[in-house]
């Protein structure tokens, strides 16, 4: 006679997986509180030190006090296939806080950029984590960023 199988699962290899379950999504959870980056804003025009703003959307006071910030090693940039440019040797990376004391990262160059775009792997360590993040910079000729803040001219009268 042909016995039918069982699909339920043994109780203690249900319970079993249920924890492991449990536990890696305890894991994840917990990462996602961890230190957090929004958006960049590029400060700087093409022929001027680079200067950018990076928002830190989230971190801890423990974090904050071992966070240790850098533009990624060439040998970063060789195995995420980005060119590691001529302004990222002299780049620091420092947190600091807005007036109203929301956080930020401040980049900083000591060169000169003359490319329009600069790709940036920064990595940020602190005493708990560790993250990888790559940004693109992207910067506007002099000509045009003088032009978009000038105010606009006068209304000129027609002359009767």
């Amino acid at each position: 006679m042909n016995k039918i199988p069982s699909t339920r699962p043994a109780p203690r290899a249900g319970f079993a997986l249920r924890a492991v379950a449990l536990a890696a999504l305890t894991v994840v959870t917990s990462a996602s509180w961890a230190l957090g980056l929004g958006r960049m804003a590029v400060q700087s025009a093409l022929g001027e030190s680079l200067r950018a703003e990076i928002d830190v959307t989230s971190i801890t006071p423990e974090e904050a006090s071992s966070l240790r910030a850098r533009v990624a090693p060439p040998e970063a940039y060789r195995a995420a296939g980005v060119e590691y440019g001529a302004v990222l040797p002299g780049m620091q990376v420092t947190l600091a806080r807005r007036a109203d004391g929301r956080p930020y990262l401040r980049v900083a160059s000591d060169r000169v950029v003359m490319e329009p775009f600069v790709d940036v792997i920064l990595e940020l360590n602190w005493a708990s984590g560790r993250l990888v993040r790559e940004y693109t910079m992207l910067l506007d000729p002099p000509t045009t960023r003088t032009a978009a803040t000038a105010p606009p001219p006068a209304p000129v009268s027609p002359v009767i």
